[in-house]
Formats: structure tokens, sequence, C-alpha cells
């Protein structure tokens, strides 16, 4: 893949660019989601489908964050997104 085959995500994030071929992927994903809503799963549900796709991931340290984040182990403390 070309060097210079890159997608700008937006002005608010000018260094921050996409291949196409990660563009895709991303594309692939959002759709999997939608379908997944279709079937109108309470959030329950949305949780299980995360962890058990989490092992299907092959970083186990990823796999752990995740699974632990659903379920709630991990705390937000000091986090810029959460606010306490």
């Amino acid at each position: 893949m070309s060097q210079n085959n890159f997608l700008k995500i937006s002005e608010d994030f000018s260094d921050s660019k996409i291949s196409d071929e990660d563009a895709s992927y991303t594309f692939l994903a959002r759709e999997i989601v939608q379908e997944i809503r279709k079937f109108g799963v309470n959030q329950v549900t949305l949780k299980k489908i995360i962890e058990l796709l989490s092992l299907e991931l092959e970083d186990r340290s990823v796999m752990i964050s995740v699974i632990g984040a659903v379920r709630g182990e991990i705390k937000t403390s000091g986090s810029p997104i959460f606010s306490e």
C-alpha cells in the first residue's frame, strides 16, 4: 500500500490519518454494530457480546482490559474522559 494513500478523519484531527484499508475495516465494524443494534438488544446483551468478542482478540492483555471494563472492574479515576 502506498504511503500517500491516507484519508483525513476531520479538520479537528489534522495530524490523525487513517489508511484506506483501516477505513474499510472501520466501515465494516460499523456495519456489524448496526446489524447487532437492529435486533434491539439491551445493555446486558451488548455487554455480553463485547465480552465474547474480546475473547477472540490475539492480544491477551487487551482482552483482559476489555473484559475488565465491561464488567466494571476498571477504575476511571484520573481519566480525561470520565469525571467522578
